[in-house]
């Protein structure tokens, strides 16, 4: 008896040892862990999405907002996903089921973050859901901020929209922070300004019981307030761009730019046909995305920086400021063959676009007529190197640098290129005859075409485009961005004014083939451009500043299948004839 109570003494302390040694792991070694644990029993911790920075005109005129929206969400730690709950929350936010299983699949963070399963759900539902939550145990609602645009599509390809963080974003941007279910920006300067427009989250916290029914607000828990994005003031001038808008109501597919050729800042810009922001405000129905993803007309494709089209007579400009550079010609300088509707290079001829040819011409009034037969001439004279080298120079073939995405490059094409395509021997030097007047292989964008004639208004300073002005941080510490510039023409002054006296004729002289886009009162000056298009009508160009003596806006016109230069010259003097106030 005596041995076996020792027996008994000793399993006794033993078994009260261990006790007390797994109490002590519990409450001091793993004490910090428990507690966090009964903490997320015991606490839900509710995300307060920070609102996107507003977007403003470049005189604070509001152009994008939010407004609260709710949204459904799951929590997974909550959440148990048997077939039954899935079930009840399908029915309950009107949500196929595999759309949900999808979503917890997919989504998942980790247990304490919410997967929202419905975005902009009516208040009704969100009563409900507060009604009946020990019904739904893990389903919550968040309030989000919803981007509102008041103008719909005005400015769209510029301002962007948002949408849902995507996989592929997810999984590039995980280390900044971003978050399945996370609302990014998608296009425009939404999403090139995504991190400062989004600011940062906040939280609130709420206490629950076992079964999940709400208590109320943690009494131990201090709410984090978030924190609002930047907002944004553009360069775009509200009443410029909607004047640009009314005067391309009725083109269909086509590029409006207008631009401060002193600073670079783009005042307006239209790329038809467009869209209206608010389409991505709530659900996209079907028929809606088919008509925006349509490959024929390409809604959301921004022409002004993504086309890229042959610039046609446009180019004459930089043609004509090569002949002069090189001492070629001079201003009044004729061509040994007068234009008679052709000129024979080799075994071809090549045709100006008047057949009945304009004659004998110097160099302002073949500027004036656009005289392709005079420009052939030049071309022959300047030689396939030097005009690609002066291309470069002028930075074609390259992006403008304008912080939106994706910008094309456009194309100058080389000796290479042509060896490449159809071996040293399978073209001739006949190939400068064509891009001299901007057909062929050269390639360029709306954009840089208005950096360009930009250029010549103000005297040789290629300048970086740029659709932002300044950025303003909820602390009040704004960064402004100056004006850049990129390089300087290659054309001594005399040379730009030369080109510019040529431009002058193209819209003021009875000759021109500008001549709609004059503005009484006011100087302009420009080139008319109609580009052979192979599947259809020519593109028609204009491109032109004013006033000549005091450059205050830069514009550039591009009509799809326009037919002619002449057409795209009076859409462009019914945008000036208003913007400076003659009619």
């Amino acid at each position: 008896m005596q041995r076996k109570f020792r027996v008994f003494v000793f399993a006794s302390i033993l078994i009260f040892s261990l006790l007390i040694l797994r109490i002590f792991s519990l409450q001091v070694i793993k004490g910090d862990y428990y507690f966090r644990l009964s903490d997320n029993n015991r606490i839900r911790v509710l995300r307060l999405r920070a609102p996107r920075g507003l977007i403003y005109d470049r005189n604070g005129e509001l152009l994008v907002e939010n407004k609260p929206s709710y949204t459904v969400s799951i929590l997974p730690f909550e959440f148990e996903p048997t077939q039954e709950n899935i079930l009840a929350v399908a029915r309950l936010v009107d949500v196929p089921p595999e759309s949900i299983l999808a979503k917890l699949e997919t989504k998942r963070v980790n247990d304490y973050t919410p997967i929202p399963i419905k975005r902009r759900v009516p208040l009704r539902l969100v009563h409900e859901i507060g009604e009946q939550s020990a019904d739904f145990p893990g389903v919550v609602y968040e309030v989000e901020p919803m981007r509102l645009y008041p103008y719909n599509e005005l400015a769209c390809h510029i301002i962007g929209y948002t949408g849902e963080i995507s996989a592929p974003e997810l999984r590039e941007t995980y280390k900044l922070g971003r978050r399945a279910g996370d609302i990014v920006g998608k296009q425009g300067v939404e999403k090139i300004y995504d991190g400062k427009l989004r600011g940062r989250d906040g939280a609130s916290y709420l206490e629950v019981r076992a079964n999940g029914e709400v208590v109320g607000p943690a009494r131990d828990k201090r709410e984090i307030p978030p924190i609002a994005g930047a907002d944004l003031f553009l360069t775009i001038d509200l009443w410029t761009q909607a004047m640009a808008e009314s005067v391309f109501a009725w083109v269909e597919n086509g590029v409006l730019i207008a631009m401060d050729p002193t600073t670079g800042e783009i005042l307006a810009s239209v790329s038809k046909p467009n869209f209206d922001l608010n389409i991505f405000s709530g659900p996209i129905s079907p028929k809606t995305w088919k008509r925006l993803s349509d490959r024929k007309t390409h809604p959301m494709f921004n022409r002004a920086i993504q086309g890229n089209y042959p610039p046609a007579s446009t180019i004459k400009l930089v043609t004509g400021a090569i002949a002069l550079q090189e001492r070629i010609i001079n201003k009044h300088s004729f061509q040994e063959q007068p234009c008679t509707g052709s000129i024979w290079y080799g075994d071809r001829e090549f045709f100006c676009w008047l057949r009945k040819g304009h004659g004998a011409l110097d160099f302002l009034d073949a500027m004036a007529t656009s005289c392709d037969v005079y420009f052939y001439q030049l071309g022959m004279k300047i030689g396939l190197d030097s005009w690609i080298d002066y291309m470069k120079r002028c930075h074609f073939g390259e992006k403008t640098g304008v912080m939106l995405a994706p910008e094309a490059a456009g194309f100058v094409p080389t000796r290479n290129f042509y060896n490449d395509r159809f071996g040293p021997r399978g073209w001739g030097r006949g190939v400068i005859l064509n891009l001299c007047i901007g057909q062929g292989e050269i390639l360029v964008t709306p954009l840089q075409m208005a950096t360009i004639v930009s250029a010549f208004a103000n005297g040789g300073k290629l300048l970086k485009p740029k659709v932002v002005k300044r950025l303003v941080p909820p602390d009040g510490a704004t960064v402004e961005f100056p004006t850049v510039v990129r390089d300087e023409l290659p054309f001594d002054k005399e040379v730009i004014e030369d080109v510019v006296e040529g431009m002058v004729r193209v819209v003021n002289s009875d000759i021109g083939t500008g001549k709609s886009a004059a503005v009484p009162g006011i100087t302009v000056a420009g080139k008319t451009g109609t580009a052979q298009n192979p599947t259809g009508e020519n593109h028609a160009w204009f491109i032109g500043f004013a006033p000549v003596d005091d450059p205050k806006i830069a514009i550039v016109v591009l009509l799809e299948h326009g037919g002619s230069g002449s057409l795209a010259a009076w859409v462009a003097g019914e945008f000036l004839r208003r913007y400076f106030g003659a009619l």
